[in-house]
């Protein structure tokens, strides 16, 4: 019956959408998207990469302290500090245009669920190469939150100490190496990227404000698919799927997709870390004047944002928790979401003249 519920109210949104699209902007555009783009490369994308940088050097370094004296302390700590990290990269996930280190560090840190006997294998063998295709499944946050995690403490402290400790110094230098990398293209690119982004007023495919735009909505689908709808079952199937889940074993699932939902609300708006207000998609869409059905699209846009704040603090656990135990509410922010993404993939693109250049096949 859930299934069936969430599925008209799907069908019934899209049809709305698809039918009775009137979006149009009320004031000639003449705005300039240097100046979301300068906001966003200074104030958002460098000094979160900065943050991931900063974070992961101190998981890296509790991971030392731990191999140096492997007790419940310092796993403990290790653990905290893993923790940051990995709501950290939430920040950074949107960002998927650059050079190939940027473009391909989604895989490299979060792809899950994790092949744990994948992981496993590098414990009986020292030379192995985690950028290899092989090991694609077997890497970044999602294997360590296996390692860390799975098992009773003593179980993670003896595996953590001896079999797994080559692996996890492996995996932690690889993406300190990935994350300094690209704090260091954003801060000061050789080839002068950043400050090529930050002046191009262009809106054609291929330009700053067109890699920003498609980055940042495809994020907001991840938050809706990889971080919702696969565990919930809602994509591919009609019953949860668990093993699916974000953070599976630290049981940190519902935390990292709360920040990572506020880190998006945050950069629609042009707020920094600090919350500091600057240039963002709801100042070229006020601008613009644009209305949807007559009512402003900004507006819309801001009361989605709001409304899943409100139905997120409701939620408890573990995002597999929530869906178990939470089932209305999270079908609700699952609906929610698919709303926001018409509004930003359809609606929004359509304001501003921006093609969508990536392919999902989920149907939005």
């Amino acid at each position: 019956m859930r299934f069936k519920n969430i599925l008209s109210i799907i069908i019934t949104a899209s049809l709305l959408w698809s039918c009775n699209n009137k979006t149009k902007n009320e004031n000639t555009d003449n705005f300039d998207v240097s100046t979301i783009l300068t906001n966003v490369g200074d104030n958002i994308i460098t000094p979160q990469y900065s943050e991931l940088k900063s974070s992961i050097t101190v998981m890296k370094n509790d991971f030392n302290e731990f191999t140096l004296s492997p007790d419940a302390t310092n796993l403990t700590k290790l653990q905290n500090s893993f923790k940051t990290a990995y709501s950290d990269w939430q920040g950074c996930s949107f960002v998927n245009f650059g050079n190939t280190n940027i473009t391909t560090l989604r895989n490299v840190f979060n792809t899950y669920p994790t092949d744990t006997g994948n992981v496993n294998s590098t414990f009986t063998v020292t030379d192995f190469n985690l950028e290899s295709a092989s090991y694609a499944d077997a890497i970044g946050f999602p294997a360590l939150d296996y390692i860390l995690f799975q098992g009773t403490e003593s179980e993670i402290i003896n595996r953590l100490s001896g079999e797994a400790n080559n692996f996890v110094q492996k995996n932690i230098d690889l993406m300190s190496t990935k994350s300094s990398a690209a704090f260091d293209f954003w801060n000061t690119s050789n080839d002068d990227y950043s400050t090529s982004f930050k002046t191009d007023n262009k809106k054609a495919n291929g330009s700053g404000f067109s890699d920003f735009v498609n980055g940042y909505i495809q994020d907001v689908e991840i938050l809706k698919n990889g971080q919702l709808a696969y565990p919930a079952g809602i994509i591919g199937g009609i019953n949860p799927r668990p093993n699916q889940s974000e953070a599976l074993y630290s049981n940190y699932s519902l935390e990292l997709f709360k920040a990572h939902l506020t880190n998006l609300e945050n950069t629609y708006k042009g707020k920094d870390q600090l919350g500091t207000d600057g240039v963002g998609f709801d100042d070229y869409l006020k601008e613009l004047g644009t209305k949807r059905d007559g009512l402003d699209l900004n507006e819309l846009i801001l009361d989605v944002f709001a409304s899943l704040q409100t139905k997120c603090d409701l939620l408890s656990g573990s995002m597999n928790d929530a869906i178990k135990n939470q089932t209305s509410t999270t079908d609700e922010i699952y609906v929610k979401i698919k709303e926001l993404v018409a509004y930003l993939k359809v609606d929004m693109t359509n304001a501003v003249g921006v093609q969508i250049t990536y392919i999902d096949n989920d149907g939005d």
